[in-house]
């Protein structure tokens, strides 16, 4: 299966897990011209081998994706932004709105600590392409970062919306619905005479590692 996305990324994007890609058969429609496809299966991928985020689960067997796009992903996993930066803009000089190199352009930005302009990619892409579930999910990773819980969560909530089987996004909407209530019970100790049950719950979570330790992340 290869690496895990918390293997490639234990470092970057701190709080949620960020896809990987977006799926082959989102690159091959692009390919026949850029048509949006509701309910189009877009997952994590390099190829045709399963990826944490249900990639092709119950789906047809997509083409492989093409060399480039993995040559792309290799320098990415490699942190040679230099290289990968300028294959993408290469691509994207040829082909300006492809959701493939553009996605992949928002991951580099946000790698190299270019935050706001990695947002300003993901939120061109979920409006451009609405049904692509991976833009959403790395744009509520970059959230996160900015402590902006709610918002990190609408984006989760469209990302499963628009794919139900999307087993990365639920991941991180269930660590961020965590999150949420680890917050909400902080503030229910500090107001006027708390429940001993909330402090019995705050302690259960702050003392489970999966839970206190939990990432949002990204696809790459």
């Amino acid at each position: 299966m290869g690496s895990t996305p918390r293997d490639l990324l234990p470092h970057r994007l701190p709080g949620l897990l960020v896809a990987l890609a977006l799926s082959c058969a989102t690159a091959q429609s692009d390919a026949q011209g850029l048509v949006a496809q509701s309910g189009s299966g877009v997952t994590p991928s390099v190829g045709s081998q399963p990826q944490r985020g249900g990639l092709m689960q119950g789906r047809p067997m997509a083409p492989a994706v093409a060399p480039d796009i993995v040559e792309a992903r290799e320098l990415l996993s490699q942190q040679k932004w230099s290289d990968a930066s300028a294959l993408i803009e290469a691509r994207l000089a040829k082909r300006p709105r492809d959701p493939q190199w553009r996605f992949l352009q928002g991951v580099l930005l946000a790698e190299t600590g270019k935050r706001a302009e990695a947002i300003s990619t993901f939120e061109l892409l979920t409006e451009d392409f609405p049904e692509l579930s991976e833009s959403y999910n790395n744009l509520a990773a970059l959230y996160v970062e900015q402590q902006e819980w709610n918002r990190a969560r609408l984006l989760l909530e469209r990302a499963v919306q628009n794919r139900p089987d999307y087993a990365l996004a639920h991941e991180n909407l269930g660590d961020i619905f965590t999150q949420l209530a680890i917050q909400s019970y902080e503030r229910a100790t500090k107001g006027n005479q708390p429940a001993p049950s909330v402090r019995l719950k705050l302690d259960h979570l702050m003392k489970t590692p999966a839970i206190r330790n939990a990432r949002v992340t990204t696809n790459r």
